[in-house]
């Protein structure tokens, strides 16, 4: 004797089998969905978007730009104090002091910028520099125009080599 389904029980299989196709849809829109939360935060990682110190930053090297020295400085201070790794802030701080013959002030912070640079740490584009070249410039040309300058400005005479780089340091500071 054959023993027949009735239409209940095929209704009921029916049923289980859409019920586990729509956990199976659902859980690939979940699947999808936090999927492409990964990829949008790792595209704000990756854009920068989440470097401490940034906002101060570029106001410093627009009032640097504008020759506000003393203002630009206030602002890379938040920037080292927000993100005391962000060696181009003090780099532009070092050039600021610079600017306002202040070489000790001015030395210290190239020291700092050296310090972090060297250890591979780069936040932001600096006048358009490779990070190669960011230690360069301050090695060859910043650090050792404000330790001549500081020495004329405490009365020390200066030897014929440091006279004669001070006047290749100037070429290149103002290649006219």
């Amino acid at each position: 004797m054959k023993k027949f389904k009735s239409k209940n029980t095929n209704e009921k299989f029916k049923g289980k089998i859409q019920m586990k196709n729509l956990k199976g849809k659902i859980q690939m829109k979940n699947l999808k969905f936090t999927l492409l939360l990964f990829i949008i935060g790792i595209t704000l990682i990756l854009s920068g978007c989440g470097t401490k110190g940034k906002g101060s930053y570029d106001a410093g090297v627009k009032l640097f730009e504008e020759k506000k020295y003393g203002e630009s400085i206030i602002e890379f201070q938040k920037t080292v104090a927000e993100n005391p790794d962000f060696g181009e802030a003090y780099m532009y701080m070092g050039r600021a002091y610079n600017s306002l013959q202040q070489y000790d002030l001015s030395i210290n912070s190239f020291q700092k910028a050296m310090g972090i640079f060297k250890q591979g740490k780069f936040n932001a584009a600096v006048d358009n520099l490779s990070d190669d070249k960011k230690i360069n410039q301050i090695e060859e040309v910043w650090m050792p125009y404000s330790q001549i300058q500081q020495k004329i400005q405490r009365g020390i005479p200066l030897t014929d080599i440091e006279i004669q780089k001070q006047e290749e340091i100037i070429k290149r500071l103002d290649p006219k």
